[in-house]
C-alpha cells in the first residue's frame, strides 16, 4: 500500500484503515488499530527526514497474526559533481561509517543487480507517544529496521531504502520480502524510460563487517 505523502493525516488513515478492512476482514478491532497509528507515527517520521517514497507492507502470518512493515526511499543526488562515481568504495565509505556509528548492529556489504550497496541491521527502542494510543505515557517500542544505501550509477548520489518493523518474530518472512523488493531496483522506469534509482531491491551475497 503506496502512501501520498501530501496527504492529510487524518484521510490518509482512513485510507489505510478501509485497506486492512478489506484485506483482513477477521483481524481484531485491537490489531487493526494498532497497525494503523503505528503506521501513521513511523510514516510522519520518515516525512520528516525528507522521504521520497513510502509504502507500508501488510502480511497475514501463519500464526494467523496481522503484521506490518514500512518501506521508505531517501534519494541524496547533490546538483554538482563527476557524471560517474566509484560506487563500490562508495558503498564501503558508508559501511564503514555505519559500522562505527551502530557496533552491535549487522553491517556489511551486497551485492544487488543494480550494483553494490552497504547494509545495516540493527535493533532501535522507540517511545511512541503514549496520545497517538489514546494513553498517558509513551509507549515502549521495539523496532528492527533494515537500511541499504545504494550508490546511484547515473551520477553522484544514493538512495537510502529503510524498511522498518515492530514484528521482530517474523523477521525471517520480512527479510524474503524485502530481499524481493531490492532485487527490482532499477534506472528503468515500468514503462522502459530510465530515471535515477527511487524504486524497490534484494540481497545478494553479503561480503562480510566492514
Amino acid at each position: 500500500m503506496e502512501f501520498d505523502l501530501e496527504e492529510d493525516a487524518e484521510e490518509r488513515m482512513l485510507r489505510m484503515t478501509d485497506g486492512i478492512e478489506r484485506l483482513f476482514p477477521d483481524a481484531t478491532p485491537e490489531q487493526k488499530l494498532s497497525v494503523v497509528v503505528s503506521g501513521e507515527y513511523a510514516l510522519q517520521t520518515l516525512i520528516a527526514v525528507g522521504t521520497a517514497h513510502a509504502s507500508s507492507c501488510l502480511l497475514r502470518m501463519p500464526d494467523g497474526r496481522l503484521s506490518q512493515g514500512t518501506l521508505c526511499v531517501i534519494v541524496e543526488s547533490p546538483d554538482g559533481g563527476p557524471e560517474s562515481q566509484d560506487r563500490r568504495g562508495a558503498a564501503k565509505r558508508t559501511a564503514a561509517q555505519w559500522h562505527e556509528q551502530y557496533p552491535d548492529a549487522e553491517v556489511g556489504l551486497v551485492m544487488l543487480p543494480y550494483g553494490p550497496a552497504a547494509l545495516c541491521i540493527r535493533d532501535q527502542d522507540l517511545r511512541i507517544p503514549g496520545v497517538i494510543f489514546g494513553l498517558d505515557d509513551p509507549t515502549p517500542a521495539l523496532i528492527r529496521q533494515m537500511e541499504f544505501c545504494v550508490p546511484l550509477g547515473t551520477g553522484p548520489g544514493s538512495a537510502l531504502f529503510t524498511f522498518m518493523t515492530e514484528d521482530v518474530k517474523h523477521w525471517a518472512e520480512y527479510i524474503e520480502v524485502v530481499s524481493g523488493i531490492m532485487k527490482s531496483v532499477s534506472v528503468d522506469e515500468p514503462g522502459g524510460g530510465s530515471t535515477p534509482v527511487s524504486g524497490s531491491a534484494g540481497t545478494g551475497g553479503t561480503e562480510g563487517r566492514a
